[in-house]
């Protein structure tokens, strides 16, 4: 594993990442992990156990961290996770990644980030310099996120992460809520959400699986019988299924021979 590899600049500070290889040395597909901790705190310690997982399966994973709330409202956060996917597509040979095929695996605001991320590869920093087609990810996997931010009303979480109180920035509320972002180039996304959970409630991901269907995106939802924090700990047969589903959406493009047709 590679540690603390950093994947952008801000200011004075770098914002880093780990990066876990797959025992092949073949180009191999990457997804970024993102970490939960209502945009304010947690560490890519958070996302650990998958990205391993991510790794054992023949990905390479790479765990990021991003600029926290409140000292760093939207879209800093939003930005910072284009930012990463940007760096692996640019450093792809020095990581090991097939540049095609890459996608985002978030887990509660990381879910949010992630799945925002994927429907607006073009909310880039303008510093990073970084075209929407380098940020665009090829799939999405969505953990008790956050989808509708309305949902919240008026609480401090979310009052800090947009940087001002939801009724009084509707716009904003809008703009950052990743069900009014889906759209018919939106990645193939894979939720899953815990029917128990009170943090997050499970209608957020059924908010967005039903956007999504409405955009003509594929999409599958698995709904289990945890809570926020215990879904946290990412049953091994949602990872397996969250993995057979990257396995069908970042499978090798067809190679097509010039100047032959198909018959």
């Amino acid at each position: 594993m590679l540690r603390d590899l950093p994947y952008a600049r801000r200011g004075e500070v770098d914002l880093l990442a780990d990066v876990y290889r797959p025992a092949s040395t073949e180009a191999a597909p990457a997804v970024l992990l993102v970490h939960g901790g209502s945009w304010a705190r947690g560490s890519r310690l958070r996302m650990a156990q998958i990205a391993s997982a991510v790794a054992k399966h023949g990905f390479v994973a790479v765990n990021i961290e991003y600029r926290l709330a409140p000292e760093h409202p939207y879209p800093a956060s939003l930005e910072d996770v284009l930012a990463a996917v940007c760096w692996v597509r640019r450093n792809a040979v020095r990581l090991g990644v097939d540049p095609q095929r890459i996608a985002l695996w978030g887990y509660s605001a990381g879910g949010h980030l992630s799945a925002l991320a994927g429907s607006r590869p073009e909310a880039t920093n303008p510093g990073d310099a970084c075209a929407a087609d380098i940020a665009r990810v090829q799939a999405c996997v969505i953990g008790s996120a956050p989808t509708d931010l309305r949902r919240f009303g008026d609480i401090g979480p979310v009052r800090e992460f947009l940087g001002g109180r939801p009724a009084e920035i509707p716009a904003v509320v809008e703009a950052a809520s990743p069900v009014f972002a889906v759209h018919s180039e939106s990645p193939p996304t894979f939720l899953y959400h815990g029917r128990d959970d009170w943090v997050v409630g499970v209608e957020h991901s059924r908010a967005l699986r039903n956007a999504l269907v409405a955009a003509n995106v594929p999409v599958q939802l698995i709904e289990t019988a945890r809570g926020h924090l215990t879904q946290l700990v990412c049953p091994k047969e949602t990872i397996v299924e969250a993995l057979a589903f990257l396995d069908r959406w970042l499978a090798p493009l067809p190679v097509v021979e010039k100047g032959r047709e198909d018959p």
